[in-house]
C-alpha cells in the first residue's frame, strides 16, 4: 500500500467514526431533552399529589441523571471533534505529497529579510520548507521548528533529533492523535509569555491575616444573612457585612485584575494543554530526547498534565470575576478573589519555576513530530549522515524537496574541503538556480534533523549563505546591483570567521546565483574571479552559477574550481531541457533562440 493510499484510507476511517459520533451526539441531545422534560413533569406531578418527599427524590434523581447525560454528551462531542480533526490531518498529509498545503500557517512571522539564507531557499512562505514540515500547533512548537530551520545545529544535536524522529515515525496513531488533540482549541497558538511571566515573577506575598479572613468573614456574613431571613437582625446588617467584604477585596483588587489579564487569554487553551501534556507524558521510545521530554514533564510530585489541569481550574475560577453579575451577587459575599489569589499563589510557588520548561518540552515534541511526520510521508528520502569532519557534502540523486517527486529531476555531486568552488554554467531556464536551491534546501533539512530528498546524503556542519534574489529598494535608494554587493560583503565578513579564529564556528557553504549580474561583462568577470580567489583563501566553499564562460577558464590555472553545467537542446524549433547536471563548461546557450521566438530578428544582425 502506498503512503497516499494509507492517508486516504485513514481519512475515510475517521470520517465514518465522525459520522457515528455525530449520530450518538444527536441521540444524546434528544434523550437529554426527554429526561429533562420527564423529570420536571415527574416532580410537578408528585407535588400535585402532595408527595413532597417523593418530589425531592425525583428532583435529585432527575438532576443526577441529567448531569450523567450531560457528561456523556460532552465526551461524545470531544470524540466527534477529534475524529473530525483526524480526517483533516490525513487529508492534509495526502495534499502535502502533491505539495499542496491545506493548513494556513506559512511561518512568515519568523521571516527576516537579512537572514543568511531563509529568503532565497524558501524556508518560510506559502510554498516553503516550514509549511512542508510543520505539524506543530502551539506557539512554542512553531518557534522551535522555525529555529531549527534558521539556525543549523551541531552534529550531536542533529543526531539526537534523527534518533527521536525515527522512533516517533513508526507510531502513526500516536502522532496523528497528538496533532488532532492540538486542534481542539484555537487559542493554543497564542504565546504563553504572559502566563510564564506571572508564574516566575517575584511578587510580595498577600498579608497573612487575609488567609484567615477569607474563611471567617464569609461564615459570619452567612450567619447574618440567615439571621436577617429569620427576622433577628435588620437588612442593614447584611449591607454592612458586604461593605466590610468590599473593603477586604479592595486590598487585592489590583492584583486580582493583573493576574486575570495575564491568564485570561490562555486560560481557555489550558484545557487543551492539559490533554496534550497527558498524551506527551505517554510518548514511547528510548531515544534520548524522548526520554528527556518525559523526564521534564514529570519532574515534580505532580506531572505537568496534573499541574496544568489544576492551573486551568484556578484561572477559569478566578476569571469568573469578569462577569459583573457573578461578582456582585456571589464574588463579594464569598471573597472570591482572595480565595483564588491564595490558591494561585500556592500553585505559582510550587510549579511556576517548571512552567517554561514544560512549554519548551512540549514545543520540542511537536517539532520532533513534524520531522517524524515528514519522514513517514517520504519513505524513500534519505536520513543524512552528519560527519564531524572538514567541509563535506556528498549527495546522490538529490531533488528539490518542494517540488512534487514526479516533477523533480535528481542529480549527484560531491564537494569536499575548504576554499573550493563549483562553477555552474548553462542556458536560461536549464536548471542552474533550481539546482542551487535543491542542494541548499536539502542541506537546511539535514542540519535541522530531517530526512532529505536524496538517495544518499553526507554533510558536515556548515553555515549556509546565499545570494540569489537580491532586489532593489526604493526605501533605501538601493539598486539591485548594490544590494548584491552588500550581500557579498556580508559573505566576505562571514567567511573570515574561520574555525581557527572563532571558537565554535563552522565553515561557510555559499550559493551565489548569477553572480554580479547587474554590471557589464568585463567588470562582472573581474569581480567574480576576484571573489572566488578571495574565498579560496578562507574555509568557505560553495556554488556559483554564471553565464560568464570565461570564468570557467579558472580551472586551467586553479585546482580549487570545478566546472559543471546544464544544457538545452533545440528540437523541431522547440527548446528541450533535461535538467541533468554534467561535467565541464556549457557549450550551448538558448538566449538567441528565445529572442527569435518573440520576434527579434537575430539573423538580420548577423548578416
Amino acid at each position: 500500500m502506498t503512503i497516499e493510499n494509507t492517508f486516504q484510507q485513514r481519512e475515510q476511517q475517521f470520517s465514518k467514526a465522525e459520522q457515528v459520533a455525530q449520530q450518538q451526539y444527536n441521540q444524546l441531545a434528544f434523550w437529554r431533552l426527554v429526561w429533562f422534560v420527564g423529570s420536571v413533569a415527574g416532580v410537578w406531578l408528585l407535588i400535585r399529589l402532595d408527595q413532597q418527599l417523593g418530589a425531592v427524590g425525583a428532583l435529585l434523581i432527575g438532576l443526577v441523571g441529567f448531569l450523567f447525560l450531560l457528561k456523556k454528551h460532552q465526551a461524545v462531542r470531544v470524540q466527534r471533534d477529534i475524529n473530525h480533526h483526524l480526517v483533516f490531518v490525513n487529508r492534509d498529509e495526502a495534499a502535502r505529497l502533491e505539495r499542496r498545503y491545506l493548513r494556513p500557517e506559512t511561518g512568515e512571522q519568523f521571516a527576516n529579510p537579512a537572514h543568511y539564507y531563509a529568503g532565497d531557499l524558501d524556508v518560510f512562505g506559502k510554498h516553503s520548507l516550514f509549511r512542508l514540515l510543520n505539524r506543530t500547533h502551539t506557539h512554542e512548537g512553531q518557534n522551535r521548528l522555525a529555529t531549527w530551520l534558521q539556525t543549523p545545529s551541531g552534529p550531536d544535536a542533529i543526531r539526537l533529533r534523527q534518533q527521536a524522529a525515527t522512533e516517533l515515525k513508526a507510531d502513526l496513531d500516536w502522532r496523528q492523535q497528538f496533532e488532532a488533540l492540538a486542534y481542539t482549541e484555537e487559542t493554543i497558538t497564542r504565546s504563553p509569555e504572559e502566563l510564564v511571566k506571572w508564574a516566575t515573577a517575584d511578587v510580595t506575598p498577600l498579608p497573612g491575616y487575609l488567609n484567615i479572613v477569607r474563611f471567617v468573614f464569609p461564615a459570619i456574613t452567612l450567619g447574618i444573612v440567615i439571621a436577617w431571613l429569620t427576622g433577628y437582625v435588620p437588612g442593614v446588617a447584611v449591607l454592612l457585612a458586604l461593605a466590610v467584604h468590599s473593603g477586604m477585596l479592595s486590598q487585592t483588587s489590583a492584583r486580582a485584575k493583573e493576574v486575570s489579564e495575564q491568564t485570561f487569554e490562555i486560560s481557555a487553551a489550558l484545557w487543551s494543554y492539559q490533554t496534550l501534556y497527558k498524551y506527551a507524558e505517554q510518548v514511547k521510545g528510548q531515544a534520548l530526547r524522548l526520554q528527556a521530554i518525559r523526564d521534564a514533564l514529570k519532574s515534580t510530585d505532580k506531572s505537568a498534565s496534573e499541574a496544568i489541569g489544576q492551573l486551568f481550574q484556578l484561572t477559569e475560577g478566578l476569571n469568573y470575576r469578569r462577569n459583573p453579575y457573578f461578582y456582585l451577587f456571589f464574588g463579594i459575599a464569598t471573597l472570591w478573589d482572595i480565595h483564588y489569589l491564595f490558591r494561585l499563589e500556592h500553585w505559582r510557588k510550587e510549579h511556576g519555576p517548571h512552567l517554561s520548561r514544560w512549554f519548551d518540552a512540549l514545543g520540542e515534541l511537536e517539532a520532533l513530530n513534524s520531522l517524524a511526520g515528514f519522514s513517514y510521508a517520504h519513505p524513500t528520502y534519505a536520513t543524512p549522515d552528519i560527519v564531524d569532519d572538514q567541509l563535506t557534502l556528498k549527495i546522490k540523486l538529490a531533488a528539490h524537496p518542494l517540488l512534487p517527486p514526479d516533477r523533480s529531476v535528481a542529480n549527484s555531486l560531491t564537494l569536499v574541503g575548504s576554499g573550493q568552488t563549483i562553477l555552474i554554467t548553462g542556458s536560461n531556464m536549464s536548471g542552474k538556480s533550481t539546482f542551487l536551491r535543491t542542494v541548499g534546501a536539502n542541506v537546511i533539512l539535514a542540519l535541522a534533523g530531517a530526512v532529505v530528498s536524496a538517495k544518499e546524503f553526507v554533510c558536515s556542519p556548515v553555515r549556509v549563505f546565499t545570494s540569489m534574489r537580491t532586489q532593489d529598494s526604493l526605501e533605501e535608494s538601493t539598486s539591485s546591483f548594490y544590494a548584491e554587493l552588500k550581500r557579498l560583503q556580508t559573505l566576505i565578513n562571514l567567511s573570515k570567521q574561520s574555525p581557527t579564529t572563532l571558537p565554535g564556528s563552522v565553515p561557510v557553504l555559499y550559493f551565489l546565483d548569477e553572480i554580479l549580474k547587474g554590471t557589464n561583462s568585463v567588470d562582472r568577470h573581474r569581480g567574480a574571479e576576484a571573489l572566488i580567489r578571495q574565498l579560496h583563501r578562507t574555509t568557505a566553499s560553495g556554488f556559483v552559477s554564471t553565464h560568464d564562460l570565461e570564468l570557467g577558464q579558472l580551472t586551467d590555472s586553479s585546482d580549487f574550481v570545478r566546472n559543471y553545467h546544464f544544457q538545452s537542446d533545440l528540437h523541431n524549433g522547440e527548446l528541450l531541457f533535461d535538467y541533468t547536471l554534467r561535467d565541464g563548461i556549457c557549450k550551448s546557450f538558448n538566449a538567441s533562440q528565445l529572442m527569435q521566438a518573440i520576434g527579434i530578428e537575430i539573423d538580420a544582425v548577423q548578416k
